[in-house]
């Protein structure tokens, strides 16, 4: 059995890091918020969504750094946001848009 992870920014210091992020959005702003997020240029897919969550984002970072940087700043600049919950990515199976 593998060690524990104890420390992301470790783990993932020169990796490619791909997270699934889930946000809760001001219902009245979730396509304004869509629309925003998606002018980045590491977010690949923006999804509007039913369920727990109002948008789902796909984004890929070169390293851990990049993708803090992203959640703590980008996104928590952006009106409307009230939650949002980040998925790290282990491993990918099957990813079309990989080659």
């Amino acid at each position: 059995m593998e060690a524990e992870i104890s420390n992301l920014k470790d783990y993932y210091s020169n990796k490619i890091v791909t997270a699934i992020i889930g946000l809760e959005a001001d219902i009245n702003a979730v396509d304004d918020i869509g629309k925003e997020i998606a002018t980045i240029s590491n977010v690949e897919e923006v999804f509007v969504v039913t369920g727990d969550y109002d948008l789902i984002i796909k984004v890929r970072f070169p390293d851990f750094s990049s993708l803090e940087k992203f959640i703590v700043k980008d996104l928590n600049n952006i009106d409307g946001i009230k939650k949002s919950k980040t998925m790290m990515v282990l491993s990918i199976i099957k990813d079309i848009y990989m080659r």
